[in-house]
């Protein structure tokens, strides 16, 4: 069974890095890959696969989310999404032990929770579909171990603070999700990609990208039942939330 595929945020990093990943994988039938504006994204332009489709799509904008949603309807049809990984994300330094902008705390929910909540909102339909006719769907969020309350320990970096508590945020959701939508078919899991060398990880980060979404994308493309409502890193182990 081929599956249908959207990747968000897939104009550079892990998402680009997804996308090329997934596209090595038989299993994947036509491949959606998103990012605000594809003119400004060469890298993922130069990608040659029939099964590419690049949309057009602004996390930000409830317009934008629709209008990709209908594009990436038109394409599939009855069939539907198999797989949404919601990988576009930002992280806006803040450090609350001194006096802070508000503005940069809420971009960090703004952009890793409310638009993530957004964005598979508008994708349900589509999920529903593809879990009618194959059983299931799978939503996988890419979330990241500083997330985790569970890890939260000794003196971390506060600088971080609003991006784990986005990340935090955004794994509740994921977990919601898995239980709500269940019914319906459609999964939902929490991944963390590891620490890649991004433009988010920095150059010190120990993992390249195709070392982390080679390993996300064959596990993205095996999650089952057992994985519901469950968080893993890049490597398919499971995390602690």
């Amino acid at each position: 069974m081929s599956k249908n595929v959207v990747v968000t945020g897939a104009n550079r990093g892990l998402g680009l890095g997804l996308v090329k990943e997934l596209l090595k994988s038989k299993d994947v039938g036509k491949l959606f890959a998103t990012t605000r504006n594809p003119n400004t994204s060469p890298h993922l332009m130069m990608i040659s696969d029939p099964r590419l489709v690049i949309v057009e799509m602004d996390a930000d904008s409830d317009d934008s989310i629709n209008k990709a949603v209908q594009q990436v309807a038109k394409r599939v049809g009855t069939s539907g999404v198999d797989v949404l990984i919601n990988n576009a994300g930002v992280l806006v330094g803040v450090d609350y032990t001194k006096p802070f902008k508000r503005e940069d705390a809420a971009i960090n929910f703004n952009v890793n929770c409310v638009a993530t909540m957004v964005v598979t909102q508008a994708f349900r339909d589509l999920l529903k579909a593809a879990a009618k006719r194959h059983g299931h769907s799978q939503i996988a969020n890419i979330s990241s171990m500083l997330g985790s309350i569970e890890l939260t320990r000794g003196s971390a970096p506060r600088y971080f603070v609003a991006y784990s508590m986005s990340k935090a945020a955004q794994n509740m959701f994921s977990k919601n999700v898995a239980i709500d939508w269940k019914p319906d078919g459609i999964r939902c899991t929490a991944i963390h990609p590891g620490w890649v060398q991004t433009d988010l990880g920095t150059s010190a980060a120990p993992l390249t990208v195709e070392e982390s979404t080679s390993n996300m994308a064959r596990t993205i493309l095996n999650l089952h039942e057992s994985h519901n409502g469950m968080f893993f890193d890049w490597k398919n182990d499971a995390m602690p939330w």
